[in-house]
């Protein structure tokens, strides 16, 4: 038995990783274990990182034993910080434990990785932009201004502009079937998946606050949608001369920055009609 189990740890387990994490940092060097007695030696304990966490020995032993428990976010990102943990650590702890990725909070939504800004930015045939989980627009190429000039508003928000502005509903043609029933079954399913997060909540009731139709299709409505990857919908924009066109959008996550979304436009009948 004691074999079958040695065999079952030899691969990259999620308690092999902990112990080895745990090994490598010199304990003397920890500024938290300052003053504790005994005085620790070189070797990190179990007990030194339940006392750096804040948690018991017993509740630590658990995580790094694989035993399955109810592990927080805050308490993983404080193991995390105890053991010194890379982004790729720290991502892999995660996924083990939780099966969900670390928390994105703090990160400036301006810190975009160049080679995505590029891709936007290079980007001159295909309207195109990022937005962050509560749609938010964090950056736009010039061509998705020139459909869309509300991206060049401040703080613009996807959700806010087609749910709420007059505009978009005349601009995005079958306004209700096409737009707004799936877009808040799309709010339905973010607001569901991400309870903590208290702007996607306030984005919510903020439309079905400002909106009688909008209230109205929420509760009269079940349907979840998670993204609008190759759906069509059809435009009437000043860009295009109020002329009528059929796009199709794609839906991309950045590698680097999995909590935006990078949203390109293309014909989807060809080329006919779109150009200015």
């Amino acid at each position: 038995m004691k074999a079958a189990v040695d065999r079952a740890d030899d691969g990259e387990s999620i308690s092999r990783l902990l112990r080895a994490w745990r090994g490598r940092v010199d304990a003397r060097t920890v500024r938290e274990l300052r003053g504790v007695f005994p005085r620790p030696g070189r070797r990190l304990s179990q007990a030194h990182v339940a006392r750096m966490t804040g948690v018991s020995e017993g509740w630590y032993r658990a995580l790094e034993a694989g035993r399955r428990q109810d592990f927080s976010e805050r308490f993983l990102l404080r193991v995390a910080e105890a053991l010194r943990l890379s982004e790729a650590e720290t991502l892999t702890l995660f996924l083990a434990v939780s099966g969900r990725r670390p928390p994105e909070a703090g990160r400036d939504r301006t810190d975009l990785p160049r080679g995505v800004q590029t891709l936007l930015h290079q980007q001159v045939t295909y309207p195109a932009y990022l937005s962050d989980g509560a749609w938010n627009v964090v950056a736009a190429n010039a061509l998705m201004g020139e459909w869309f000039p509300w991206v060049l508003r401040p703080r613009p928000n996807l959700m806010r502009w087609a749910l709420l502005e007059p505009e978009a509903r005349e601009q995005m043609l079958d306004w209700e079937d096409s737009c707004a029933r799936v877009y808040l079954a799309m709010l339905r399913v973010a607001a569901n998946s991400n309870p903590g997060n208290a702007e996607l909540r306030a984005l919510v009731q903020e439309i079905l606050d400002s909106d009688a139709d909008c209230r109205r299709i929420w509760a009269e409505e079940h349907d979840v949608v998670e993204h609008r990857d190759g759906h069509d919908f059809r435009l009437r924009l000043p860009y295009h001369g109020h002329a009528e066109v059929r796009v199709t959008s794609h839906v991309l996550l950045p590698i680097q920055r999995t909590d935006l979304r990078f949203v390109f436009i293309t014909p989807a009948d060809g080329w006919a009609g779109v150009a200015r």
